[in-house]
């Protein structure tokens, strides 16, 4: 194996670990928009999340990590529609907003 065919594997596994980090963030913060409009009294709706921005960022530790920030909707009287959001900061929910 070439130097070449080196470099596409070690990229390939860097497109399967970002993608499947990305999949587990999205579920923590699925499960976050969930625990959140069940104690808020607030019905989720659609039943999911969307990432809307991707960042590098230093975590307490000082570490470099992904923060993304994921969006939901959510209503209070089931004939609205509003819009909330989850940062996660690596595999922890930093902040959750309404």
């Amino acid at each position: 194996m070439g130097t070449s065919g080196l470099l596409l594997l070690i990229l390939l596994g860097l497109i399967v670990w970002f993608w499947q980090n990305t999949l587990q963030a999205r579920e923590l913060a699925l499960r976050a928009a969930r625990d959140t409009c069940l104690s808020q009294q607030l019905q989720l709706l659609d039943g999911t999340v969307t990432l809307q921005r991707l960042a590098l960022r230093r975590s307490n530790k000082g570490h470099v990590t992904l923060q993304r920030t994921f969006q939901f909707s959510y209503s209070a009287e089931g004939d609205d529609r509003q819009t909330g959001f989850i940062i996660t900061l690596g595999n922890l929910v930093e902040q959750v907003g309404l």
